[in-house]
């Protein structure tokens, strides 16, 4: 930004000194990512603790990147007519804290605890002869519910009131008409056994690791009764115990929110990038170092999160005692999202984004028309042609890059892309689950974020050196073949310190992966299409891949465990890699290589938190000005095709 007399702000921080508009855009990332790295990495487990399946589960992280893309073309066209970007993206991130919120307040109703049977010696004693049955169900203790405002409710005495005409008309949450002998078996429990909380995971003797929750059954629970109590689940790392049915309405309510949440914050990682281009659209290579402080973010707060859950394992307002438990407080993790994501908003209103009042196409139209002089009448009539035509089929763009691309090489290689999405989502979604039960800790965790996006950040900068040398194909297929070594570990492993390595492996595949298929995307598309082209790889690998693997990984883990889950997606990955090489080898597509020196680093703005890439979309174009992005002609055949290319670059 300039200010009165025409220069750049700047700001000195250490020595240093920074555009101000730069340095804004470099704290929103750090800001906004922190946020979704303090909670969003840990929902699979959360969800877990609140008694849900890994299908379910699966299904509430699967589907934000599907509604997140799916919602693109609203908020592109609303962009479009409304023009209020900054309003809109501060719209964006007040949805995303306020549902982020609602999703933490929602939890099923816990009606009873486990507690172990114990003799005067503190040794398990089964008090029904069942040598099984080593546990039995107790009433929960009382809960403050209404958050800061029943906390408030309690300590000015109107609480107590409620609770006790509560206990008179029966206990909130009470299950079905219990046979009265149950009834006095479960209340008459001794204070000593409440004092003597099993986690039955302790007791669970399936040993199938990723399959939750477990059903509580007669052998194992001296006073259950299906007919009395209906059906009754306990997370592997609480001591809680749900009704299966609670579990179900409170997976229904968190899906619309998610749902309603990721539609109305949708836009804002696109409204940030276009600021972001906008203020560095003097020195385009910029933007992808500016969009790795969101690495930094995430990785950093997802490190301190993890130390501090590890501390968390105190409860205020819990129903049941927590001794010998593994339940960790994850409102410590929705508090810190907030925080962070209030700090992304204040950022966020000084962000600029130009004041250009009209629409991209129609300044390169207006530049075209004042220096026609300058080239030849024919490439001048076939640029003014050629943006009709955009005009006219602004619409299906992503369906005309589909026509376009209809190519037996291309769509391999989309498959391949999007098998490697699926991969991502899995180990998104549930590796974090998958090493909970291997004895994994919220520290590891954090040190697995740590290692996951160091690797990302190195990778930035080799990524194309190793493109280079190999060539893209040779490159995708080493990147699916080093999926498949890692998850065949990942399927071995017993001792969860052993993933370290693994997730910073993870961080260089997925930076070497998503570089070599953005560039190789613009080298085999059409001209004309080049833009909808990596819409539609990003579409693939962002929402069908990451989204779909989410859920097929959850309903696989469900079915067989975690280690069969990621046995079988290493197997999808070597076949796919060896059946992509050879029908390229037998249709002689060899792909096609960087020669020495052709890489421009400019172009290298390709990574983001989690492998999530950048993608230049509908919303780009309705704020950006051409001038924010350079125009690079990646191997355009068609010689007036290359001088239209440079005739607009230069024209702006």
């Amino acid at each position: 930004m300039e200010d009165s007399a025409g220069q750049v702000r700047t700001v000195r921080i250490l020595g240093r000194t920074f555009p101000r508009e730069t340095l804004m855009c470099r704290l929103f990332y750090l800001c906004f990512f922190a946020s979704f790295g303090s909670l969003f990495p840990l929902l699979g487990v959360y969800f877990k603790q609140l008694g849900m399946t890994a299908t379910q589960a699966g299904l509430l992280l699967g589907c934000r990147p599907i509604v997140e893309l799916a919602s693109h073309p609203f908020w592109a066209s609303f962009a479009s007519r409304f023009r209020k970007e900054k309003l809109l993206l501060l719209f964006s991130l007040g949805s995303l804290i306020i549902f982020t919120l609602a999703i933490g307040l929602v939890q099923p109703i816990t009606p009873f605890c486990v507690v172990l049977m114990e003799t005067e010696d503190g040794r398990p004693a089964p008090p029904t002869g069942n040598e099984t049955c080593v546990s039995m169900l107790s009433p929960p203790g009382e809960v403050i519910r209404g958050g800061a405002i029943g906390m408030l409710k309690e300590v000015a005495g109107l609480g107590k009131k409620r609770r006790e005409a509560r206990r008179e008309g029966g206990r909130e949450g009470k299950p079905r008409k219990m046979k009265a002998s149950t009834t006095t078996t479960t209340t008459a429990a001794p204070k000593a056994i409440l004092e003597s909380i099993i986690d039955l995971s302790s007791v669970e003797k399936s040993g199938v690791v990723g399959i939750s929750p477990v059903y509580i059954t007669k052998e194992e629970v001296c006073n259950y009764d299906e007919e009395s109590y209906g059906i009754l689940v306990t997370p592997p790392h609480s001591t809680r115990v749900y009704q299966q049915s609670h579990v179900e309405q409170a997976f229904m309510m968190l899906l619309l929110l998610i749902v309603f949440g990721e539609f109305l914050s949708s836009p804002a990682l696109s409204l940030a990038d276009t600021a972001t281009l906008n203020a560095c659209k003097d020195h385009p290579q910029e933007f992808g170092k500016i969009r790795l402080f969101g690495s930094v973010g995430w990785g950093t707060a997802m490190f301190i999160m993890g130390i501090a859950l590890d501390y968390s394992d105190t409860f205020r307002n819990h129903p049941c005692p927590i001794k010998n438990s593994t339940e960790k407080n994850y409102v410590l993790c929705f508090v810190m999202c907030s925080v962070f994501m209030v700090a992304a908003m204040l950022v966020a209103t000084q962000l600029k984004f130009g004041t250009e009042s009209m629409r991209p196409d129609e300044a390169a139209g207006l530049a075209m028309d004042a220096r026609s002089e300058e080239v030849a009448p024919a490439i001048a009539e076939k640029a003014r042609n050629r943006q009709v035509q955009a005009d006219a089929t602004a619409e299906n763009s992503l369906l005309t890059a589909i026509k376009a691309l209809l190519n037996l090489h291309i769509i391999i290689f989309f498959i391949l892309v999007t098998i490697f999405g699926m991969g991502t989502g899995i180990v998104f979604s549930f590796l974090y689950w998958t090493l909970q039960d291997l004895g994994g800790s919220p520290s590891l965790f954090g040190m697995l974020s740590v290692v996951n996006h160091g690797g990302e950040i190195i990778v930035y900068f080799y990524a194309f050196r190793i493109i280079n040398k190999f060539g893209h194909m040779r490159t995708i297929y080493g990147c699916l073949l080093v999926n498949t070594v890692r998850f065949f570990i990942l399927a071995l492993i017993d001792n969860a310190f052993l993933a370290i390595p693994l997730q910073a492996l993870q961080g260089l595949v997925i930076g070497v992966l998503w570089a070599c298929a953005s560039s190789y995307i613009s080298l085999i598309a059409p001209a004309h299409v080049k833009s909808s082209a990596q819409q539609l790889l990003f579409l693939l690998y962002q929402g069908v891949g990451k989204g779909i693997g989410s859920i097929l990984g959850g309903i696989c883990i469900q079915t067989m465990g975690a280690r069969p889950c990621f046995v079988l997606y290493g197997i999808l990955c070597a076949i796919a890699a060896g059946a992509g090489f050879a029908i390229n080898r037998k249709f002689k597509y060899d792909g096609i290589k960087y020669n020495a020196g052709m890489f421009d680093d400019e172009e290298c703005d390709i990574l983001a938190p989690q492998g999530v890439p950048s993608m230049r979309t509908d919303i780009h174009d309705a704020f950006v000005p051409q001038t924010a992005v350079s125009n690079v002609n990646y191997g355009a055949i068609d010689p007036t095709q290359d001088a239209y290319d440079r005739y607009v670059s230069s024209a702006q």
